[in-house]
């Protein structure tokens, strides 16, 4: 995808949109965090569903306090290297090792969209959930935090964190094309 500054995105739509999206299915906002690679591909669809057309990025987020995942590109390489690797989750089904990337998305015009990290610093601090509307970090977010993008696309998500043996297999196969049909149609 590219960067295209011309767009305008309507963010407070876009924030607004995926608050009452995240509202069907959840209870509160404290399942947000942690959960990046699974909530990443909600907001993916929400935002195909807005027509806006946007790409899954992977990397880091600078924090007041330090790095939030750190992530050089060195592990990164590491990791994709490595491929996906198996492992059991608390029910006994078989998932991916967990990740040490983050990921968000970044809409066409350039700006992020995060619905994790605020909720993640919220988990951390100790405090309560912050509501749907707030959650959403983007650019205009008042927030002091600083996305470190390493690279874009569903490479990390074919390579790491996805396999056959995985649960969410399907769900992730069926996102990748559905989002490919989806920027093939508004490019053209």
């Amino acid at each position: 995808m590219r960067v295209d500054s011309s767009c305008q995105v309507d963010i407070s739509g876009v924030t607004d949109a995926l608050a009452l999206d995240f509202q069907e299915f959840m209870e509160n906002t404290a399942g947000l965090a942690g959960r990046c690679f699974q909530v990443v591909r909600e907001v993916s669809y929400v935002l195909m569903d807005l027509r806006l057309g946007h790409e899954v990025t992977i990397g880091d987020v600078l924090l007041p306090d330090g790095p939030y995942v750190s992530l050089s590109r060195q592990r990164l390489k590491r990791d994709l290297r490595a491929g996906y690797r198996i492992d059991c989750d608390e029910s006994g089904y078989p998932v991916g090792v967990p990740a040490h990337a983050h990921a968000w998305i970044t809409l066409q015009d350039g700006q992020v969209i995060d619905a994790t990290v605020l909720s993640s610093m919220n988990r951390r601090a100790g405090l309560e959930p912050l509501s749907f509307q707030d959650i959403i970090y983007h650019d205009r977010h008042p927030a002091n935090i600083h996305h470190l993008p390493l690279m874009t696309g569903f490479g990390y998500h074919g390579e790491v964190l996805t396999h056959p043996l995985d649960r969410y297999f399907d769900i992730y196969r069926s996102w990748f094309v559905d989002h490919s049909d989806f920027m093939a149609r508004i490019a053209t």
